[in-house]
């Protein structure tokens, strides 16, 4: 008998953010950035210092209504996803609360290897936990990975939204 090399398999540890993570999230967010300024750069703004952004990804980590998931893989922060509880308030819609899905960002060199899904079940299960009776999310157009990552894990169209660049005469 041959003795084989012990592989050893470290799956990455998601767990919900802390304050410390923010620098961390603020750098992954840069990549998430990128790659919709490079679509629709009249709609993002460029990528910067990712400090910038702090404001923008310390709303969801520790509030009453808002978590923040990462995963983490030898110490180091290589994905992460932010959910926000809501209850509508319109007469129009059902009072039914929801979780909706702000971001979800996954470094490139560890995507495909289901940490998107982990992260996505996650949400899912925090959701539940506080009797949403729905998630959401939005998707740009362009971004057909997302859109066939999305659709694997049963979520469907409800909508579409439109939008038209206005040329301004001189």
């Amino acid at each position: 008998m041959h003795d084989l090399p012990l592989l050893l398999c470290v799956s990455p540890t998601i767990r919900e953010a802390i304050a410390e993570d923010l620098p961390a999230i603020c750098v992954l967010g840069q990549e998430l950035n990128l790659l919709h300024h490079e679509v629709w750069p009249q709609i993002f703004a460029a990528p910067a210092d990712p400090s910038r952004d702090a404001t923008h990804w310390q709303q969801s980590i520790g509030s009453a209504n808002a978590t923040t998931f990462v995963a983490e893989d030898l110490g180091q922060l290589i994905a992460f996803i932010t959910v926000f509880f809501v209850t509508d308030s319109s007469p129009l819609l059902q009072p039914a609360p929801y979780v909706r899905i702000g971001s979800i960002c996954v470094v490139a060199h560890h995507r495909g290897h289901g940490i998107g899904r982990a992260l996505m079940a996650q949400a899912e299960r925090w959701a539940s936990e506080r009797g949403a009776d729905d998630i959401r999310l939005h998707v740009w157009g362009f971004n057909q990975a997302a859109l066939r990552f999305y659709d694997e894990l049963g979520y469907g169209v409800r909508s579409h939204v439109l939008g038209k660049v206005l040329s301004h005469a001189a």
